[in-house]
């Protein structure tokens, strides 16, 4: 039985995520971008222009994103896949999304894809 216990602890894996606020609703600050011009993918830093740009999720469906004022509203279709749109559904983009820790990736995945593959970079806003 001893052997047995010990096979079991040393089987398991050390659990090494970054531990943080994982929900998707709240307030997202932009960080920055990931792009490709046919090349390797490179990120790009927020400017001072769009610096301050955010995107707001609300546990309602509704949202605000400052630097893309179509969509005002999203649907989570899965575990990595958000719908958003504006009101009427008329104009939508899908977007893979990814959360690790307090950071957020969104990929779009249609009807616009990036050819050589991009993302949008936030951080999640403490806002108590």
């Amino acid at each position: 039985m001893l052997l047995i216990g010990v096979f079991f602890v040393s089987a398991c894996k050390k659990d090494n995520t970054i531990k943080g606020n994982t929900t998707l609703t709240g307030k997202w600050l932009y960080a920055g971008s990931m792009i490709s011009s046919g090349g390797p993918q490179y990120w790009v830093k927020p400017t001072a222009s769009n610096n301050k740009d955010y995107m707001e999720l609300k546990s309602d469906g509704t949202m605000n994103w400052t630097s893309n004022n179509d969509f005002k509203k999203y649907t989570l279709i899965d575990s990595v896949t958000i719908n958003m749109h504006n009101p009427d559904s008329s104009k939508y983009e899908n977007f893979n999304y990814r959360i690790k820790g307090d950071s957020l990736a969104l990929s779009p995945r249609g009807p616009v894809l990036c050819i050589e593959g991009c993302s949008t970079h936030f951080v999640k806003v403490n806002t108590n």
